[in-house]
C-alpha cells in the first residue's frame, strides 16, 4: 500500500519542517511519498523542504511560482499523482496526531466504497467538539485533512476536471463532488464520504488578545463568505449545465450588474466586502 501525499505550503518557513516530521510520523510504517507543494511562497519555504528532502528521500519539495491552493490541487494530480497509489491532501500548517495518517489509510481500506475519507480536528474546545460533532452527523468533507478514493481521482482526471483557478473554497467544491458523484443529479454525503475519527489534525488556535490573531479572524471571516459565494454559484451552474462546464476561473461566475448581498446578521457585514473583491 502506497501512499502519495500533497502537503499544501504557502510561506510556512517558521513552522514547515516541524509539519513534515509530523506528516512522517503520522505515516510510521507505511510506504510513502510527500509532496511538499511550495506555492508562491516568497520565504524560505521551499528551501527548507529542499533541504528535509536531500535527508530523507520520500520527501519532495515542488516549488510553484503561481500561489493558488485549488491550481496546486491540479497540479499534483495531474502531474505528480501516479494514478494508483492512495492520495491524502493536508495542510502544511497543520501537525498530526499519533498515527493520523495510517489511520486514515486503514478506514479508506476498510470502506472502499467511499469517494473520500476526512479527518477529525482535536478536541481543544468548545468550537472543536461542535465540529466535530457536525463531521460526524453529517459526513462533512474537511480540506484539513482527506483521503480521496484513487478510483475517484481516475474518473476526474478521465473527465479532464480540474477546480477553478482562484477558488477559495476546494473543500467545499470536493465535498460536493465527492457526495454527487460529479454531478450525477444524485448527493448522497452519507454513503460516499467518510470521516475517521482517528485520524486527528491539530491547529493552532487564536486568541482573542492577540492583534495579529484578531486581523487573522477578520481575514478569515471575509474568506469564509468569499468562500460561501463562489461554491454557491458555481454549484449553481454545475447542476443546471453538468460537470463539463466547470468554469476555468472561480472569477468567471460572478458578474459585475448581479445583487449577491443578502441579509444574514453579522455575516452579511463580511459578504458585503467579499462581494466587492470577487466582483473586482
Amino acid at each position: 500500500m502506497k501512499i502519495q501525499i500533497c502537503m499544501f505550503v504557502y510561506n510556512l518557513e517558521k513552522t514547515l519542517k516541524q509539519s513534515i516530521q509530523s506528516v512522517i510520523d503520522a505515516s510510521a510504517g507505511l510506504d510513502i511519498e510527500v509532496y511538499v507543494m511550495c506555492n508562491g511562497c516568497k520565504d524560505e519555504s521551499f528551501s527548507i523542504a529542499k533541504k528535509y528532502s536531500e535527508t530523507d528521500h520520500r520527501v519532495q519539495a515542488v516549488e510553484l511560482i503561481f500561489g493558488d491552493k485549488s491550481e496546486t490541487w491540479n497540479q499534483f494530480v495531474y502531474h505528480y499523482y501516479d494514478d494508483k497509489s492512495i492520495p491524502v491532501f493536508l495542510d502544511g500548517d497543520l501537525t498530526f496526531e499519533h498515527k493520523a495518517i495510517v489511520n486514515i489509510a486503514n478506514y479508506y481500506l476498510a470502506h472502499p466504497a467511499y469517494n473520500s475519507v476526512s479527518s477529525m480536528p482535536w478536541a481543544g474546545g468548545r468550537s472543536s467538539e461542535e465540529w466535530r460533532a457536525r463531521l460526524l452527523k453529517h459526513h462533512e468533507f474537511t480540506g484539513n485533512l482527506y483521503l480521496l478514493n484513487p478510483e475517484f481521482v481516475q474518473r476526474v482526471k478521465s473527465a479532464n476536471i480540474r477546480l477553478p483557478v482562484g477558488l477559495i473554497g476546494d473543500d467545499s467544491m470536493l465535498g460536493f463532488l465527492t457526495a454527487t458523484n460529479l454531478v450525477d443529479g444524485t448527493d448522497e454525503p452519507l454513503k460516499r464520504r467518510g470521516v475517521c475519527e482517528d485520524a486527528v489534525f491539530i491547529y493552532e488556535k487564536l486568541s482573542p488578545f492577540s492583534l495579529a490573531d484578531l486581523k487573522l479572524y477578520w481575514r478569515r471571516r471575509v474568506r469564509y463568505s468569499m468562500r460561501k459565494l463562489q461554491q454557491d454559484e458555481i454549484v449553481s451552474l454545475l447542476k443546471q449545465k453538468g460537470i463539463e462546464h466547470m468554469p476555468e476561473r472561480a472569477s468567471d461566475v460572478f458578474k459585475s450588474d448581479k445583487r449577491y448581498l443578502t441579509w444574514r446578521g453579522l455575516d452579511t457585514v463580511f459578504d458585503f466586502i467579499a462581494i466587492r473583491r470577487l466582483k473586482q
